[in-house]
């Protein structure tokens, strides 16, 4: 989506194309905004125009189709559903992430795009803003990390209790079909 251009390396999700930097710089266009030089901070902010005037999405494939740039179907209702909001990164398991919200309510299991965030972001336990997709039968974390702050070890064990007790109550989402408000 917005940080794999070469493809989603998970071996769950691996082989679909997607167009990241494209679909930001066509979000910029269509929104009359000067696109930073910064790819972090330019995708972060065409995922924010994205949440705040999702209409953009189809202006921006309308202009990448004149380009004749091809956008994967998939990527486009990724983008349409992602969820964008703080998460604590709990920790990295083999089949996920662990991302609970941050008024704990919702813990998700997400794949990443191209490494485990805690090789991007450092190790568990921070209080960031990221955006969570469903693709291709997964829940996808995009990669792109903005605000984040480290917990303490006791606010941490509060969130890890938190995600084990929705966890035993069958409210760990790591399938997007089950997850309010995603098909």
């Amino acid at each position: 989506f917005f940080q794999a251009e070469d493809g989603i390396r998970d071996h769950c999700v691996a082989g679909v194309q997607t167009c990241a930097l494209p679909i930001s710089m066509a979000v910029h266009a269509v929104a009359n905004l000067e696109p930073p030089a910064n790819p972090m901070v330019r995708l972060a902010r065409a995922r924010e125009q994205l949440q705040q005037h999702p209409d953009l999405l189809e202006k921006a494939k309308t202009v990448l189709k004149r380009q004749g740039t091809k956008v994967d179907a998939q990527v486009l209702e990724a983008l349409r559903q992602m969820k964008l909001d703080e998460f604590v990164h709990l920790k990295d398991l083999k089949s996920g992430t662990i991302w609970i919200s941050k008024d704990g309510k919702q813990a998700y299991r997400a794949l990443g795009l191209t490494e485990a965030p805690s090789l991007i972001i450092g190790e568990r336990g921070h209080l960031l803003e990221t955006g969570l997709c469903p693709f291709a039968g997964k829940i996808v974390c995009d990669g792109v990390f903005l605000d984040r702050v480290l917990l303490g070890p006791n606010l941490w064990s509060e969130f890890h209790s938190r995600y084990l007790s929705l966890k035993a109550a069958g409210q760990l989402y790591s399938d997007p079909a089950l997850v309010p408000g995603w098909q």
